[in-house]
C-alpha cells in the first residue's frame, strides 16, 4: 500500500523499490493529474500532509511538485525523495523485474481530472508490462472510462 511506506516516504520510488526488494506480491499506488497534465503518484489531493509545501496537486505543474521535499513522519524528518510521475514508477518496476500485481488507484473521488482515464489507459496499453495491473477508484465513472 503506497509502496513500503513504513520504511520510506509513501508513493516514492524508494518505497516501491523497497516493496520489490522484500518480494511484495502486489503494490498499490495513487494517481492524480497535475496542472500540466502529468500523471503524478501521490495519495492526497493536497500536498500538505506529505511534503513541505501547501496546495492542491491539480493546481501545480509536475516540475513544481518534484521540487518539493517529502516528509516521513514529521516536518523535522524531511527527506530528499521526490514525488514521482507514473512513468517513472513504471520504469522502476520494469527495471527491477517486478512480476507481481500493480493496483493503480485513480484519485477522482474528490476532483474530476478531465482526461485522466484516457491518459492512464494510453500509457498502460502502449507497453507490455512484466507485471499485471488493475485500476481501482472510488469513482465508478473513472473505472468505466479506462481500458486494459
Amino acid at each position: 500500500h503506497r509502496g513500503s511506506k513504513s520504511n520510506c516516504p509513501e508513493n516514492t520510488l524508494a518505497a516501491f523499490h523497497e516493496a520489490v526488494r522484500v518480494h511484495a506480491d502486489g503494490i498499490e499506488l495513487d494517481v492524480h493529474l497535475s496542472l500540466d497534465n502529468e500523471l503524478i503518484v501521490i495519495h492526497d489531493e493536497k500536498i500538505d500532509r506529505t511534503t513541505n509545501g501547501k496546495g492542491l496537486v491539480k493546481n501545480m505543474n509536475a516540475i513544481d511538485l518534484r521540487n518539493l521535499m517529502l516528509v516521513l513522519g514529521s516536518i523535522q524528518n524531511l527527506l530528499t525523495k521526490k514525488i514521482p510521475t507514473l512513468s517513472e514508477v513504471l520504469k522502476l518496476l520494469t527495471d527491477l523485474s517486478f512480476t507481481g500485481y500493480l493496483n493503480i488507484e485513480i484519485k477522482t473521488d474528490k476532483f474530476d481530472y478531465l482526461g485522466i482515464e484516457k491518459k492512464l489507459s494510453d500509457l498502460m496499453t502502449e507497453t507490455k508490462w512484466p507485471f499485471s495491473y488493475i485500476y481501482s477508484s472510488f469513482n465508478f465513472d473513472s473505472l468505466k472510462n479506462t481500458q486494459f
